[in-house]
């Protein structure tokens, strides 16, 4: 059981992740959306950890020398939800930077972080 219980982490991420769309949809203000794509990272990136986690896996690494581990192998933690998780961090925070990058040139620009002024000011 832990400190950190990853049994619901699933329904939690993807409450999370529903959320957050429902959130990005409905939102007026650009922080607020900006706020809202973060989370989804974070959603799809714990998703992504509790899949590549299984409650048999021993921390043995996926790379074997020796082959009396081979018995094993059924146990090993799959290496793949680790790199996709890497990459979503890396390419979220990517995201998040362009992203906070066209904040700032619009409200540069216009001085609102309304989504409604801003399309009454595109429309003219």
């Amino acid at each position: 059981m832990g400190i950190f219980n990853t049994e619901n982490l699933e329904i939690f991420s993807l409450a999370l992740f529903f959320i957050s769309f429902f959130g990005i949809i409905t939102s007026k203000n650009m922080i607020k959306s900006i706020i809202f794509v973060m989370l989804i990272q974070t959603a799809v990136i714990m998703f992504w950890l509790k899949l590549g986690r299984e409650d048999t896996a021993t921390p043995i690494p996926p790379i074997i020398y020796d082959p009396a581990l081979l018995d094993y192998m059924e146990r090993i933690a799959d290496p793949l939800p680790q790199a996709l998780t890497l990459t979503a961090i890396i390419i979220g925070f990517s995201v998040v930077a362009v992203i906070i990058t066209m904040f700032n040139a619009l409200y540069r620009l216009h001085g609102t972080a309304d989504w409604k002024k801003l399309e009454e000011v595109e429309g003219d």
